[in-house]
């Protein structure tokens, strides 16, 4: 009786035994994971994504205020202009003598052609004339020119009155300062042109190309460095760079809208194609690279020698380990920049585990 169950009951131990020892190997093999890296793979794994948005610096354009009469829009909404195109212009009682200012030099440059002609004419003539009919030829190609110096005087003076006029419009005209794109033109602003406060804009414009706009944590910005390259983390991937890294989180800047929280983080996108303004956009930038590697601080150890840090890493080489040191260019919160030391192929093991 006492083999029948003490075979099963050897069985069973050795069942729990086999489970309990799989269970503590894999809880070995899980630990050295979580505290073994190699570098090539750490490098290629280490990722910051960053929420943002699509986003474009606009130019806005406010009317004087209190005006007697609504401005003249020289562009529409989606036309795209160059810096120094005009955008509106604000009328004056006296512009509207800039027309008849206008007809008037027409009609003088006209009777200066005319006075042209009629010389022409005279001197055709008088190559055929009679001794007898020269003299009056002459006289009246004399008069003719006399007539022509005061055609062009008068010219001169309104070619002068219409410059200043032009100038004047000029002034009263408010020009791009850059090329961009008209994005709105504010009807009801327009036509609050007597209003004695002008508090929005009449015209919007867009300016530069689209870019990539978001926001990082602490953690993550002091890894994060202007020309990092990224990659968005849609079905259709745009690539681009980093241009701006804040160091200062954007709700501590006086001036800047409030409840916004974190770092800013500005990127130029290689292309916009697809993309509109407002689109939601998440990015993936990669951190480390070769001689730029941003190490966990479990991973480096650091020495303090003649009031100089030096700092050691602990490399494996199969069942081999081996301290090395290597060069930090930068301490960060939980992080370490090891620029020289490491090579893609190093395994290592963290000191604090």
């Amino acid at each position: 009786m006492k083999r029948k169950w003490l075979w099963p009951l050897l069985l069973t131990l050795l069942i729990f035994a086999m489970i309990a020892g799989s269970a503590v190997y894999m809880a070995y093999q899980s630990h050295q994971a979580e505290n073994t890296i190699y570098i090539d793979d750490f490098i290629k794994k280490q990722t910051i994504i960053i929420k943002g948005k699509v986003v474009q610096h606009q130019a806005t354009y406010y009317l004087k205020p209190a005006k007697n009469d609504p401005v003249k829009v020289h562009v529409k909404e989606g036309e795209k202009v160059a810096a120094g195109n005009p955008l509106y212009t604000y009328r004056e009682a006296d512009q509207e003598g800039n027309t008849e200012l206008s007809l008037q030099l027409d009609n003088k440059r006209v009777e200066k052609e005319q006075i042209e002609g009629q010389i022409t004419a005279y001197e055709e003539r008088l190559a055929e004339a009679t001794s007898e009919e020269s003299a009056s030829i002459e006289a009246q190609i004399n008069w003719l020119e006399s007539e022509l110096t005061k055609a062009e005087n008068n010219i001169s003076i309104l070619e002068e009155k219409q410059k200043k006029q032009e100038d004047k419009v000029g002034a009263l005209t408010i020009k791009a300062s850059q090329a961009g794109t008209i994005l709105d033109i504010d009807d009801d602003q327009l036509q609050s042109f007597t209003a004695v406060r002008q508090d929005k804009p009449v015209l919007t414009m867009s300016v530069g190309k689209p870019y990539f706009e978001g926001y990082a944590r602490r953690s993550e910005v002091e890894l994060l460095s202007p020309v990092m390259p990224f990659e968005s983390t849609d079905d259709s991937p745009v690539k681009g760079s980093l241009t701006k890294v804040a160091l200062t989180p954007r709700d501590e800047l006086r001036g800047k809208s409030q409840g916004v929280q974190g770092f800013l983080i500005e990127g130029r996108l290689d292309k916009t194609d697809g993309l509109y303004l407002g689109d939601r956009l998440s990015i993936a930038v990669h951190p480390s690279k070769k001689g730029h590697i941003w190490l966990p601080e479990k991973y480096v150890k650091k020495v303090m020698k003649a009031d100089k840090p030096e700092y050691f890493v602990k490399k494996v080489y199969g069942s081999d380990k081996n301290e090395a040191k290597v060069m930090v260019e930068k301490e960060a919160e939980q992080y370490y920049l090891v620029t020289q030391g490491l090579s893609a192929i190093d395994k290592l093991e963290a000191y604090k585990k």
